[in-house]
């Protein structure tokens, strides 16, 4: 059965069917908020982190999950900056790379020759005012240079990956920059970081952290024991 749209105010008799109180922020400011600054769907994501028991919430403010989504923004706002800084790391590392390898060509020719699709995507941004021009110029047979410019973050490194296997030369870590895609792309679609915490902490934190350089499963279960004491001093 369909579930119909509910309006703010059946939102809000709903959060509080739920557990959640509005002690902090009254009924009328929450209202507010969810009318012109976020809707409930966002909002309510991050109830996964709290307590819950005979399908009520416990001490859940709605101040709480109101607090959580600015968190949530600004961390998108700042991993979204990092990983533009490591993709430009990356291009430029690649291109360095290339550079004393070859004239810039014979890379991407068999690259797009076994990854046919990449092209294809690269032509279906041909009417972009940001890359018709460079498609018109170039295409279907790209220099390295500008190559870089046209395709996604995850052909990106999926082309790292290929200059290794061309050259046995390693550019980056890939199942490393797997887990800097992930992160890239859901902040880019606005996906709720900071929700399912737990979770998150044991399916991304964890194998970042095992990837990393000079971290023993010392340092990581030291960091999970930090973390799950936060966690409980918070949302428990």
């Amino acid at each position: 059965k369909l579930k119909k749209m509910l309006s703010t105010d059946e939102l809000i008799c709903h959060m509080k069917e739920k557990g959640i109180q509005f002690n902090i922020v009254d009924e009328s400011a929450a209202k507010d908020f969810l009318t012109y600054n976020n809707y409930y769907m966002k909002l309510a994501a991050f109830r996964t982190n709290y307590e819950k028991v005979d399908n009520k919430y416990l001490n859940l403010e709605f101040a709480y999950l109101q607090e959580l989504s600015t968190i949530d923004m600004r961390l998108r706002y700042i991993i979204i900056n990092m990983c533009l800084d490591i993709e430009h790391y990356i291009k430029v590392t690649l291109l360095n790379k290339v550079k004393d390898k070859e004239d810039g060509y014979q890379l991407v020719r068999k690259f797009v020759t076994k990854n046919e699709r990449v092209l294809r995507n690269i032509y279906r941004h041909k009417a972009s005012e940001y890359s018709h021009g460079l498609i018109e110029n170039y295409y279907p047979f790209f220099p390295i240079w500008v190559f870089v410019e046209l395709i996604s973050f995850g052909d990106l490194t999926y082309l790292c990956e290929f200059y290794k296997k061309m050259y046995g030369e390693e550019i980056i870590d890939n199942k490393f920059m797997n887990q800097v895609r992930d992160l890239r792309n859901a902040s880019a679609h606005s996906n709720c970081l900071t929700n399912k915490l737990q979770e998150k902490i044991t399916g991304m934190i964890v194998p970042i952290l095992s990837n990393l350089e000079n971290t023993g499963k010392d340092y990581i279960n030291r960091s999970l024991t930090c973390w799950n004491t936060v966690l409980k001093r918070h949302f428990m």
